[in-house]
């Protein structure tokens, strides 16, 4: 026994995941919105602040003894993690919920020692096996990425969910919110996703099976998966919002509805109390998290999309490459978008648009949802136009208007688009060697904030970068296959051609003239080797000074209006605004006053 001991000891030792089973969450607050957790479920539940050894913690769990899963987890998104490439299935377990007293506070790797150690208390993997029920993480392992994917796998953070359930229908709801949350993440700044997802017990159904298992029904099985997120903007809490979903754990038809977050409660409330046969009174958020049936709104709007595109992409990942570009135009088809405006050709792998505003509102989505960037090959020249300034409109060219090629993104590239010809990658950096010149690159896809500039995470860091968007030249010329528009280190869209090199026409939705015109849809606003931002209006060769924005502190020198003078006519006859206290000014391209008086 006493060999027995000292082996054990070691064992538990080696391996360096850590969880620490607490009195109070005050150590991990930092994953519940205002530092408060859920409330209303088992007081009598274990606090686990999941950690790894010398590093901080990842994630916060509530853990049910008597029903071996937790209740929930709750987390935050990491918007640097690109896919689930690192994913390693080394499952662990919990030394102190099975024994309080033990001093080993953090989680150890799940073998034959261990599991014979602590299976009295928590669940192991082989209560799992030949059941029908995966185990279904909380927190999943793509929401985090390096070491705190790793902290993910732990019989502390997972539930049995029936397979198809687990692998199909929450899947495409969690890759759903991913992609929306990172989105608004990247592009909000300062802003942060606080998430919990739990479980409702099912008392009358556990696993594994009394006839199949020597130490039978050790596991409720959830009858109910529910998730909630409050996403909380620090610097304008109009963009603050919460909601929530929830669905039954069963392979067909478990009817996951979005809903908000004062419903949600109000039906874990009435879960709860059927399964304790006592009042219950859940509440996840502090204040409900900025509940708004108009934000709801929207935010259903968008998943419903994303939801269409997730599901076309899982009915495609077997099929060829046709099937793949007919997943894309269902997905169209499925959000609202006529069919008139997009065609997709299934044998060349070409998308073709009305407009290059369509192309726009499509191409982020299915870069995100699909892992292929859509490179334009082609775009006739369109002009916007406007029947008011809070309605913008662009004239069709028809359905061909812009034309351009789905392409899977093969390699990494810096965050300026040059290629690396190795790439260095770490929880805290993305480093691309070009080969000559070590570049940051980017740990996250390349969004657009607002509506000139576009920014990813580079490892833990904010950068700036260039997305991929066009194999054409503002002239119209085609750019070489591997090197399509991009900054390559200048400060200005350009590519290599078959004979020189050509600027590009940057990839802006709403540049605009200083005499509020748009303009043309192939010349966005840009030098173009000229001093100042310029751009055609039209076919005709007119051009103008222009912002890169058609926002209301946007000026045609790429300076900021001041914040209580936005821009505006002010008396003159062009549009104008104080950019600084001195009464500087600058051209700017919006008549905003008119709205904010």
């Amino acid at each position: 026994m006493i060999v027995l001991g000292l082996i054990t000891c070691v064992v538990l030792r080696a391996f360096t995941a850590q969880a620490k089973v607490v009195h109070s969450f005050n150590e991990c607050d930092a994953f519940f919105y205002l530092g408060t957790e859920p409330s209303g479920m088992d007081q009598n539940a274990e606090k686990i602040c999941q950690k790894l050894e010398n590093r901080g913690f990842y994630y916060a769990s509530l853990y049910s003894v008597h029903h071996k899963i937790p209740l929930y987890s709750a987390y935050k998104l990491d918007p640097k993690c690109l896919s689930d490439t690192e994913r390693k299935d080394i499952w662990h377990l919990e030394p102190q919920i099975s024994h309080p007293r033990s001093q080993i506070d953090h989680m150890v790797r799940e073998d034959q020692v261990t599991l014979n150690l602590y299976k009295e208390n928590q669940a192991i993997s082989s209560y799992y096996r030949g059941t029908g029920y995966d185990r279904g993480h909380l927190n999943p392992s793509c929401f985090q990425c390096g070491d705190g994917r790793k902290a993910t796998f732990t019989l502390t953070n997972a539930a049995p969910m029936k397979e198809r359930f687990n692998r199909n229908h929450w899947r495409n709801w969690e890759s759903t919110l991913r992609g929306y949350l990172i989105k608004k993440l990247v592009s909000d700044f300062e802003s942060t996703a606080f998430i919990v997802t739990g479980t409702v017990p099912d008392p009358n159904v556990r696993i594994p099976q009394r006839e199949t298992f020597k130490d039978p029904e050790s596991v409720s099985v959830p009858s109910h998966i529910w998730t909630a997120v409050c996403y909380k903007r620090y610097r304008n809490d109009s963009k603050s919002l919460s909601f929530g979903f929830i669905g039954r754990n069963q392979q067909e038809e478990p009817g996951i509805r979005l809903m908000s977050v004062s419903d949600l409660n109000d039906q874990l409330s009435r879960l709860y109390s059927e399964l304790s046969r006592t009042p219950q009174s859940i509440k996840i958020f502090a204040d409900d998290c900025f509940g708004d049936n108009n934000k709801l709104n929207k935010v259903m709007e968008v998943f419903l999309k994303l939801i269409n595109l997730q599901v076309n992409k899982a009915d495609q990942m077997s099929s060829g490459m046709r099937d793949t570009y007919r997943a894309v135009k269902r997905t169209f088809s499925s959000d609202g978008t006529p069919e008139k405006k997009v065609k997709v050709n299934e044998n060349t792998g070409k998308m073709s648009f009305d407009s290059m505003s369509t192309y726009y509102k499509v191409a982020e989505d299915v870069n995100v949802f699909t892992g292929s960037t859509c490179l334009i090959t082609y775009a006739k020249p369109q002009v916007r136009k406007m029947d008011d300034e809070r309605r913008k409109r662009e004239v069709s060219a028809g359905p061909d208007a812009v034309e351009c090629q789905l392409v899977p993104e093969k390699q990494k590239t810096a965050v300026d688009g040059s290629r690396c010809s190795s790439v260095s990658e770490s929880d805290y950096s993305c480093q691309c060697n070009t080969g000559g010149e070590t570049k940051p690159c980017c740990s996250s896809p390349c969004f657009i904030d607002k509506l000139s500039s576009y920014w990813c995470y580079s490892g833990q860091t904010l950068e700036w970068c260039s997305p991929p968007y066009s194999l054409i030249t503002v002239n119209g010329d085609r750019c070489l296959d591997d090197y399509p528009c991009a900054t390559y280190g200048k400060d200005y869209y350009w590519c290599w051609t078959s004979n020189s090199w050509d600027y590009c026409s940057p990839p802006l939705k709403y540049s605009k003239t200083k005499k509020g015109t748009y303009c043309r849809s192939n010349h966005a606003c840009a030098k173009y080797g000229y001093r100042h931002p310029w751009c055609y209006t039209d076919d005709k060769g007119n051009y103008d000074k222009c912002c890169t924005s058609d926002d209301c502190y946007s000026t045609v020198n790429d300076q900021t209006c001041r914040s209580n003078h936005p821009c505006g006519y002010h008396g003159k006859d062009y549009l104008w605004c104080y950019t600084d206290r001195e009464d500087n000014w600058d051209y700017c391209c919006r008549n905003c006053r008119q709205w904010m008086v």
